[in-house]
């Protein structure tokens, strides 16, 4: 498959200090499998964007703070050749 769009969203791991009691390093669900940071996400998404001929832009999700940035992220990958 190779379609047009594709949107993939993660936790920010950076925001987790903003959590009382939550350790660091430590997931906010145990059911996350990944909480990425917001240079880990970036660098991810021109890994793979290159790899597979999407460009890609990426937005915060949920109120940003000026230190952790938003609760949560988002990358949306698009391709102009695709069919």
């Amino acid at each position: 498959a190779s379609p047009k769009a594709i949107i993939v969203t993660t936790p920010n791991a950076d925001y987790n200090a903003l959590f009382p009691g939550l350790a660091p390093g430590a997931f906010r669900h145990a059911d996350h499998r990944f909480e990425w940071s917001r240079a880990d996400f970036k660098a991810w998404c021109i890994r793979v964007g290159t790899a597979y001929g999407y460009a890609h832009r990426i937005e915060a999700l949920g109120e940003v703070n000026p230190e952790h940035a938003a609760p949560s992220q988002m990358a949306v990958f698009t391709r102009e050749d695709a069919t």
